[in-house]
């Protein structure tokens, strides 16, 4: 069955795409002038939007695409698909009156390109600074736990398949444009990340500087002012009393008969049992299971970008 085709406000037509994403069939592009997404399948909507990123003809991946907002509950429970990053976002009830120059701005766009694009690198960067100097957009981060380094930039990530793959080229494809004098870059953040798969999901955790594992136990100091004995507290209790080893002296205020100048670590390992003051910091990457040092973490800067005179030059061009 078509999908149904409508007609709203100044002339501009609208495509309901519903049954056509069940199958991830793209439809004309020639049919209407914007597509609005109607399937309420989050995992079916990603893939569709991606086909349509994908796709070489301008006149498909420039293509506006909205989303129903009464589907917006529905798609938030799949955050990671990152549906509303990948398309236009949503409008409610078929109303584009507030998006109306939006919309005409970029079907100018398209019309007045003559062009196809095949899947090589420079032609995926020239289908980014198309796709976002048609929306008059900078191209922003996505923070999402989701992500693979928490940081992603959704729509030139899908252009690639597998996370590391998308996380590789996606920021070497930035880079190269930067580099090229294409776009400039507004610092945001540093992250650090795993140094062999580049994920952000990272357990930082004390541990024992001769066996290095990471099973240890803190134990308070205590410092006992007569005598200047000092030993971890353990030592010091007798029953509910606090007594010195050395002198035999009960402790009774903390800051007038003794202190407490700090702790030490306990590993225990029982073939080990290590006792010492300064544990080593460990990193374990979620991701890879790969351990590693903190001064080993990839340190990555978060940038936003935005389309330089010579990257419209290339656009036209």
């Amino acid at each position: 069955m078509p999908e149904k085709i409508l007609n709203l406000e100044n002339g501009i037509s609208a495509q309901l795409l519903d049954e056509c994403i069940d199958r991830n069939e793209i439809p004309d592009a020639g049919n209407a002038d914007i597509w609005i997404i109607n399937n309420d399948k989050a995992w079916n909507v990603r893939k569709f939007l991606v086909s349509i990123i994908r796709h070489p003809d301008p006149k498909v991946f420039l293509k506006p695409v909205f989303l129903q907002k009464d589907l917006k509950k529905t798609y938030k429970e799949h955050k990671n698909y990152n549906i509303k990053q990948l398309c236009d976002g949503y409008i409610k009830e078929l109303d584009i009156q507030s998006k109306i120059p939006y919309i005409r701005f970029i079907l100018n766009f398209i019309k007045n390109l003559n062009i196809s694009v095949s899947p090589s690198e420079d032609d995926l960067l020239k289908k980014t600074l198309m796709y976002y100097y048609s929306r008059n957009k900078n191209i922003e981060f996505h923070e999402s736990s989701e992500s693979l380094s928490g940081y992603s930039y959704p729509r030139i990530e899908a252009y690639y398949d597998g996370t590391t793959e998308a996380y590789v080229n996606g920021r070497a494809l930035l880079n190269g444009a930067y580099k090229n004098d294409l776009l400039h870059r507004n610092y945001v953040d540093t992250s650090h990340i795993c140094n062999k798969c580049y994920s952000g999901f990272l357990n930082y955790r004390e541990e024992c500087p001769k066996c290095k594992q990471h099973n240890l136990q803190a134990r308070v100091l205590i410092h006992h002012f007569r005598c200047a004995y000092v030993a971890t507290e353990t030592k010091f209790w007798q029953g509910e009393r606090m007594v010195c080893p050395k002198c035999s002296m009960e402790l009774k205020n903390l800051g007038v008969d003794y202190d407490k100048p700090g702790k030490v670590f306990y590993c225990l390992n029982d073939k080990c049992k290590n006792e010492f003051q300064k544990p080593l910091i460990g990193v374990h990457c979620i991701h890879c299971k790969t351990e590693q040092a903190p001064s080993e973490l990839n340190l990555e800067k978060i940038y936003n970008y935005e389309l330089t005179q010579k990257a419209i030059s290339k656009i036209f061009n």
